[in-house]
């Protein structure tokens, strides 16, 4: 299942890391990267251990948001700290969208045995293709909008 939220990447002054990246639809932990590429690859990685521990404990996904919804200082994840600030550079920090193939991440691949009923022709056509069945329909179930 391939899956995109919008992110917020904030360029830091002077540290480091000089890139920290929030998800508005996950609250607000986030992630951080070196540089831009460094920040997308470990946003990616966030999204796909963040959304497989949703599914895999059988919460349900939050709703996208529309990238031209969100706003670096209206979801800035810190503006109700009255104890830390979040300084950066408006000119660097952006907001996009970050994807993720989140099959990958999923740990709750137990098999579990179900039993269906399906048209005969089907069976038969199947049985000469040499179908998996099983792993046909848990790619069916998982790419199910």
């Amino acid at each position: 299942m391939y899956i995109a939220y919008p992110a917020l990447f904030y360029y830091a002054f002077n540290e480091a890391t000089k890139y920290y990246v929030y998800f508005p639809d996950f609250g607000s932990s986030g992630t951080q990267g070196t540089d831009i590429a460094d920040a997308m690859k470990m946003a990616a990685d966030w999204l796909g251990i963040v959304a497989a521990d949703d599914l895999d404990n059988g919460r349900q996904l939050p709703q996208p948001s529309n990238l031209n919804n969100i706003s670096l200082v209206n979801d800035n994840p810190f503006k109700q700290e009255p104890d830390f600030s979040l300084t950066y550079d408006p000119q660097r920090s952006f907001t996009s969208m970050v994807s993720v193939e989140v099959d990958h991440y999923l740990h709750n691949d137990q098999p579990v045995k179900k039993t269906l009923t399906i048209p005969k022709w089907a069976d038969t056509m199947g049985k000469k293709k040499r179908v998996n069945f099983s792993k046909l329909l848990t790619k069916a179930i998982s790419n199910a909008k």
